[in-house]
């Protein structure tokens, strides 16, 4: 703003100074010292006029633009699928930032190619229906190379541009934006117009606001797919099989004829699958529920499980807090994985180690959390393999939430296992 009110001025200026110095010249002193005076202060007054005026329309056309892009975030509040997010944002482009169409493109990655998946416009004419859908591949076309680039782009001239592609008709300029999602090209905004030249830097300054909502938007409801899914594939996996041993023990203990041993074995078998479901859904249901997200309520939930699975097998244990534990946050997926890696740890060490001492080191660096648990037990060969699933689902979690898992072991000495995970 500075450097373009300085612009503005200084030509004003230097006439000023000229004609000053053309008067002395002339040796018409005081009434010429007085005329450039006069001249100098009507000139700077003109031009303060002028930058007072480009301020003001300045900020108006700020304040006109965060408006727009306020009441298009607000559009996307309600929107619940990828799908609702582009046609909102191709409806918002035309209406509210005054384009023709709009046509919207998903980058499908199986097959390299950018598919139409929303548009408001000529190609638009009823609903969520388009006319003659295209696909364009990776790298063809300005939808396609914006795509392969992650630049965008103004075209003034398509008629001079050989990459163009003719869609529903030719059109003279247009407009090409790229969506990024979790650091990929995700998507592109494209617009046309039949006007050569109309697309200007506000325009795209627009759409790279409105791309920019798009993408959080998008990767929001991402993160929250893939959160249902697996919470569906947890409730599934760790409940299902469960419930069907319990519907098949109860319909063989209600068989007439059987001893009363055998229908207490089936009773007892009941109970505790039982118990395991309740347990499962217990660590499932504190995981969801976002009051536990501080790693404080974590460290609560190690501390109670490890009193109620140790102290009854007469096994001493120690808690070890290193750094700023209280101040980090982990996701229900982080959060979730890791106490099941602990859990799994401590069930192993009652069941297999006969170890009589447990020391739990939690310890907070920089962005990276560790978590040690060592026992003086009497240790196994690690590299072998085991009928249970108890090591299997450690590398697992270890694995889905992208942390490095460490288990050492040492005949008649103990074992140690590290888990550290990026906290971002």
């Amino acid at each position: 703003m500075r450097n373009k009110s300085f612009i503005l001025i200084l030509p004003v200026l230097s006439l000023s100074l000229y004609a000053e110095a053309q008067i002395k010249d002339k040796g018409v002193h005081d009434f010429g010292e007085k005329t450039v005076n006069w001249w100098l202060y009507g000139t700077l007054l003109f031009v303060a006029v002028i930058v007072v005026y480009w301020v003001i329309n300045s900020l108006q056309q700020r304040l006109k633009e965060e408006k727009i892009i306020s009441a298009f975030a607000t559009s996307l509040y309600g929107q619940k699928t990828v799908e609702d997010i582009f046609w909102n944002t191709a409806k918002n482009c035309v209406e509210k930032i005054g384009f023709v169409d709009c046509v919207i493109y998903q980058l499908d990655e199986t097959g390299n190619v950018l598919l139409q998946k929303a548009a408001f416009g000529p190609k638009n004419p009823w609903r969520r229906e388009i006319i003659n859908r295209i696909e364009i591949p990776l790298g063809k076309g300005i939808v396609g190379s914006v795509a392969q680039t992650g630049n965008a782009e103004i075209i003034h001239n398509t008629a001079a541009d050989s990459r163009y592609i003719v869609d529903d008709e030719s059109r003279l300029s247009e407009i090409t934006v790229p969506v990024w999602v979790d650091g990929k090209v995700f998507g592109v905004i494209d617009s046309e117009h039949p006007q050569r030249g109309f697309f200007t830097r506000y325009h795209l300054r627009m759409l790279r606001k409105i791309s920019a909502i798009c993408s959080e938007r998008i990767v929001k409801y991402l993160a929250e797919d893939r959160l249902r899914s697996k919470i569906a594939r947890d409730l599934h996996d760790e409940i299902g099989s469960t419930l069907t041993s319990i519907n098949i023990l109860s319909k063989v203990a209600m068989q007439q004829g059987l001893e009363d041993d055998k229908i207490r074995a089936y009773l007892q078998k009941i109970k505790d699958n039982s118990g395991n479901i309740m347990e499962r859904m217990s660590d499932i249901v504190w995981a969801i529920n976002p009051v536990n997200d501080s790693f404080d309520k974590v460290i609560l939930r190690m501390k109670e499980f490890t009193a109620e699975m140790l102290e009854p097998a007469g096994i001493n244990y120690y808690f070890n807090e290193e750094g700023s534990l209280d101040k980090t946050q982990l996701n229900l997926e982080q959060r979730k994985d890791i106490y099941l890696v602990f859990k799994e740890a401590i069930n192993n060490t009652v069941k297999y180690s006969k170890a009589t001492e447990v020391n739990i080191v939690l310890q907070k660096k920089n962005d990276s959390l560790k978590m040690i648990v060592m026992d003086n037990g009497e240790g196994f060969n690690a590299a072998a393999e085991y009928p249970g699933n108890g090591l299997k689902n450690m590398q697992s979690r270890a694995a889905s939430m992208k942390a490095s898992l460490k288990i050492d072991s040492i005949k008649n000495t103990g074992t140690t296992i590290t888990l550290e995970v990026i906290i971002t």
